[in-house]
């Protein structure tokens, strides 16, 4: 007996951002991913992108204080977003329209919908 497995991906877009002169444009990371996968472990999948590519970070993250944009813009310790993190996390609807809601600011751990995009910037303060 012959058991094929189709393993089922599902593209996620990540774009973050500083409103900083130079860093509002930031970078735009394309993601493919199991059908399961979590906002943290997306994120996660980026850091490991970021460490294996450092040029390719939209700023330095700098050893001894931040090492990655999960730690950045995620309390892992309470399981949010740090407040001062603007996140748009939209999917596609059944028309097509970015209008399908992926409530990351109340459960990381959520299930991210196929083809979502979700936008970060971090606030650079006053």
């Amino acid at each position: 007996m012959i058991k094929v497995v189709m393993r089922k991906i599902k593209q996620i877009t990540f774009k973050i951002s500083v409103p900083i002169k130079d860093l509002q444009e930031g970078k735009t990371f394309v993601l493919h991913l199991d059908d399961n996968a979590t906002f943290v472990q997306a994120l996660a999948l980026v850091d490991k992108f970021v460490h294996e590519n450092p040029s390719v970070s939209i700023f330095p993250l700098h050893d001894g204080y931040i090492h990655n944009y999960l730690q950045l813009l995620v309390n892992l310790e309470e399981d949010s977003i740090y407040e001062d993190v603007g996140v748009s996390p939209y999917a596609p609807n059944e028309e097509g329209l970015m209008r399908k809601f992926n409530p990351i600011g109340e459960n990381i751990y959520f299930n991210l919908y196929p083809e979502s995009v979700i936008e970060l910037q971090q606030d650079a303060g006053c």
